[in-house]
């Protein structure tokens, strides 16, 4: 599949199940084993790993390099790694805490 059509049904899949301030990040240029980085909120912790379950299954038949997400959703950030695509899966606490987007805009800065 496509990478830009698999981003583009990943955030409609994400916003579909109510995910909140879901941002797409290119990391072409800077990361060499992954084109794009979505970054997502979660609800609860509940929700983060419900989340990565079902994202789990949508990727299933839609990606070769699919692995087991890692993180637990007690703790407030859990990735899943599709490959080409990325998932951060954050509670709104942790991802204030961690400002993932701020590291990644300075290092495209820098």
């Amino acid at each position: 599949m496509d990478n830009s059509k698999l981003v583009k049904d990943t955030v409609a899949f994400l916003e579909e199940r109510k995910a909140e301030d879901i941002v797409v990040v290119d990391v072409k240029d800077r990361t060499p084993f992954t084109d794009y980085y979505i970054l997502v909120t979660a609800p609860n912790m509940r929700a983060a790993g419900a989340y990565a379950e079902l994202l789990e299954d949508f990727f299933e038949s839609r990606v070769e390099d699919l692995h087991k997400p890692e993180g637990e959703p007690e703790s407030g950030w859990i990735l899943v790694d599709a490959g080409e695509l990325v998932v951060h899966i954050f509670t709104a606490i942790k991802r204030v805490e961690l400002n993932l987007e701020e590291l990644l805009e300075k290092r495209r800065n820098s």
